[in-house]
């Protein structure tokens, strides 16, 4: 069979009713519903619309909200971007914290460690100054030396 409308293309089914620009308008987005996509789990160019707004994948059978004539809008591709960006912006202003927060940890451990030979030490001299102290004796609270009054 030879083609029957090499101008009008798809919207020969309107012959002459409803006027040229509109028969063109509807023409472009028959097109574009009527192709068929590149599945984004698959991979295969096997994505074919079902409804307004529905697509389904033939090669690995999942339903996709979609746009109504295409698969993917360009409003849907801008707020993807969008959101990925800000997703983006988010993860290197959380990096930073974390590098901070990695390096005051270490910085918490050595001082750990340091404390920490410092208390056996502490005991080591508490042990010693027991031994040595009278039983009447009470031993000095070690700490900060209190300032004399003024009156």
């Amino acid at each position: 069979m030879g083609i029957r409308t090499k101008k009008v293309g798809i919207t020969g089914k309107y012959a002459t009713r409803y006027g040229q620009k509109l028969r063109k308008q509807v023409k472009s987005i028959e097109i574009l519903q009527r192709v068929k996509s590149i599945c984004p789990f698959c991979g295969k160019k096997s994505i074919r619309r079902e409804a307004a707004g529905i697509w389904k994948c033939r090669g690995c059978r999942r339903a996709i909200a979609g746009g109504a004539w295409e698969f993917v809008t360009t409003a849907a591709t801008t707020a993807k971007t969008t959101i990925n960006r800000l997703k983006k912006n988010l993860e290197s202003r959380k990096k930073p914290e974390k590098e901070i927060d990695e390096d005051e940890e270490e910085e918490e451990q050595q001082q750990q460690t340091k404390q920490g030979k410092k208390d056996k030490g502490e005991k080591k001299e508490k042990k010693g100054k027991k031994e040595n102290k009278d039983k009447d004796n009470k031993p000095k609270k070690e700490g900060k030396a209190k300032a004399p009054k003024k009156k």
